[in-house]
């Protein structure tokens, strides 16, 4: 793969790459440090994807796997009571109320969610990434948004 398809295909699932780091690190600078090191990563790599039509589920893996790096070493440098507030920054026309939820949701239900609702992912290709069965990510979906709806009806009251 070349320098310019590469950087195309980028460029088409920058948003998509960026969202779902978003919902595994919970703050902007964490998600584009993911992004960029995931990036960095297929780069090298470029060589070991077999089919140029799975480069997004491959290179969302790569995101998915550094998000879980950077977690996991942040985990071991900062105590749980002194993480600062969630730095994440709401888009102007987006509901408080919901993205509180989203965020309240389990990380193993928000991803997946996050993945076939917000970015359009089917179900088969959510499991490829995430390396679940299939019928795990539907059962998990479903369940997020099970929380979900329970969430923002018990703020409605």
């Amino acid at each position: 793969m070349d320098k310019q398809t590469f950087t195309e295909l980028v460029r088409q699932n920058e948003r998509r790459l960026y969202c779902v780091a978003m919902s595994y690190t919970g703050n902007a600078p964490d998600a584009a440090d993911a992004v960029q090191e995931a990036l960095l990563r297929a780069w090298a790599r470029r060589g070991t994807l077999r089919e140029e039509r799975l480069f997004s589920t491959w290179l969302m893996r790569i995101v998915i796997n550094e998000c879980k790096t950077l977690l996991r070493k942040r985990r071991r440098m900062i105590p749980l009571e002194q993480l600062p507030e969630q730095a994440f920054q709401m888009p102007a026309d987006a509901d408080g109320n919901l993205y509180a939820a989203l965020f309240s949701l389990p990380e193993k239900y928000r991803v997946p969610l996050v993945l076939s609702a917000l970015e359009g992912y089917t179900l088969s290709e959510i499991a490829q990434m995430l390396h679940l069965p299939v019928n795990t990510v539907k059962t998990r979906v479903s369940r997020a948004r099970h929380q979900l709806r329970q969430e923002v009806a018990d703020d409605a009251q």
